[in-house]
């Protein structure tokens, strides 16, 4: 779109939800985008825009009768509410669509979850409660991971998967803003897969530093030595997993054809120090020698699983049809 018919593209896309104003003159332009899934229970959204002010007013809740939750995961930037509460990366901020609210975000990246009210009946008085405010305990910050999670997940599955997707969904929920026993026993293996997700994620990120280990991991995800060894467990352990995340990197970067680096030097930048264990550990894990992936590109093939999109004019329909 021209610049000076931006904003009102996104309105349209917006309408009848929220009122929306930009923190910049309108014709300057408001370069925004947003992509949604339809999980037929739940919708998804992942929206980038630039900073607004957004209000719902009595005129909209009377208008749509949309009395769903909207669960926001920020990965950058920060949303305010007009009695002075914030999120921003790493939590989780509720609103209540069936009840007037307003604030402002300044420039923005976020993952927002849908929740129509009969979704979790055992839920609701603690999202309620949660009102323009983010999720405070110890679990909010993994509902939020869990959300970056599911929108990173969503592309990669088809309509099959949705049940079991949509029913982990109603048990993290509960858990992390209604948590109780019970609660917390049937979301079980939905947090621990979210904590695993954490936990690669940090190793990623890490992956060239030789501080990373076990105490870092720990620190990291607040957790003992022992949730951590259990949490890895089935993949072989920790150490175990991070020294093959380092070889399958070193892969890369010998099979790339971007780097003439020593061989020694790329093992070296991975923590393996000593040429000849490296060799052996790589030959052991692939087949063949650092010295083969370099020369012949032995690349790992992938295949893609193709998948459905639906594209819509209004978010606003699509968060209208969760009845």
């Amino acid at each position: 779109m021209e610049a000076e018919h931006q904003f009102e593209a996104w309105l349209s896309i917006m309408r009848p939800l929220v009122a929306m104003e930009p923190r910049s003159p309108r014709d300057e332009g408001f370069s925004a985008q947003s992509l949604a899934w339809d999980m037929g229970a739940l919708a998804l959204t992942h929206t980038v825009m630039p900073a607004l002010d957004f209000r719902r007013d009595t005129v909209r809740l009377r208008a749509d009768a949309v009395d769903h939750w909207l669960l926001v995961a920020p990965k950058r930037g920060v949303m305010r509410s007009e009695a002075g509460h914030r999120a921003g990366a790493g939590l989780c901020y509720v609103r209540s669509m069936h009840r007037v609210s307003a604030g402002s975000t300044t420039d923005f990246d976020a993952v927002a979850l849908v929740v129509p009210r009969d979704f979790c009946p055992a839920g609701a008085p603690g999202l309620d409660a949660l009102h323009e405010r983010h999720v405070a305990t110890e679990l909010g910050g993994l509902l939020a991971d869990y959300l970056h999670s599911l929108q990173r997940q969503l592309p990669r599955l088809g309509p099959s998967h949705l049940p079991a997707v949509v029913a982990a969904t109603r048990a993290m929920l509960v858990a992390c803003t209604t948590p109780g026993k019970d609660a917390l026993a049937e979301a079980m293996p939905v947090l621990q897969a979210t904590q695993l997700e954490r936990a690669k994620l940090f190793i990623r990120q890490n992956l060239l530093s030789p501080r990373l280990g076990v105490r870092d991991l720990c620190r990291q995800l607040g957790m003992s030595r022992t949730a951590l060894y259990r949490l890895f467990e089935p993949l072989g352990g920790v150490v175990h997993y991070i020294r093959v995340a380092r070889l399958q990197d070193a892969h890369r970067a010998l099979s790339s054809g971007t780097t003439v680096r020593p061989i020694h030097e790329i093992a070296a930048e991975r923590g393996f120090l000593e040429p000849s264990e490296f060799s052996r550990a790589f030959k052991r894990h692939f087949g063949y020698s650092p010295s083969e992936a370099r020369h012949e590109r032995h690349l790992p093939t992938a295949s893609k699983a193709g998948f459905r999109t639906m594209v819509s004019p209004s978010l606003g329909e699509l968060v209208g049809s969760l009845r």
